[in-house]
């Protein structure tokens, strides 16, 4: 005699089934929310990577270069008068001459803010020079990230630039 049943066998099976159908039910929303709570995370970590002023960590934007299996980006300052650093020379150099030509799609951040995005169409490497004095304004100061993002589309190919962010060197003055 089994004093503590409230319920008969049957009636227990069915409460069984019931649980293990509540338990398969919840598993997508609790998938749902850990991922959910994971994409979270990474989007909070990423943003505040992006925004605020210049890492220290990076190089120096004074002869750097970042190369890949299919070219190369090079970052250098060049003077502008009187001012050491008054442009910020940047290049991507494709190794395979004949997926140049096109159309390059480009992106500037300065501290992780998007200070210039623009479409050209080249029949050369994509290459440009980053003004430090624009409209009246120092878009840019020594100790800040520079970092450009660009796309290029070639046939069945399409490169993009490694990560290269690099700092504005200190001027000699």
């Amino acid at each position: 005699m089994n004093l503590f049943r409230t319920v008969g066998p049957t009636a227990q099976a069915t409460d069984r089934r019931a649980d293990r159908t509540r338990s398969v039910a919840s598993r997508p929303r609790f998938i749902r929310a850990l991922l959910f709570s994971v994409v979270s995370m990474i989007l909070m970590i990423t943003s505040g990577q992006g925004a605020g002023s210049a890492q220290a960590d990076y190089q120096p934007c004074t002869n750097y270069r970042v190369t890949t299996n299919w070219g190369r980006v090079e970052v250098d300052t060049r003077p502008a008068g009187t001012d050491y650093i008054g442009n910020i020379a940047w290049a991507m150099f494709i190794n395979d001459i004949s997926h140049v030509p096109g159309r390059y799609d480009y992106q500037i951040l300065i501290n992780g803010s998007p200070l210039k995005t623009e479409t050209l169409h080249k029949d050369d490497n994509l290459h440009f020079t980053i003004p430090r004095y624009q409209g009246g304004n120092y878009v840019y100061d020594s100790g800040d990230e520079i970092q450009v993002i660009a796309s290029h589309a070639a046939g069945k190919h399409l490169y993009v630039t490694p990560i290269n962010r690099c700092t504005v060197p200190y001027s000699g003055g």
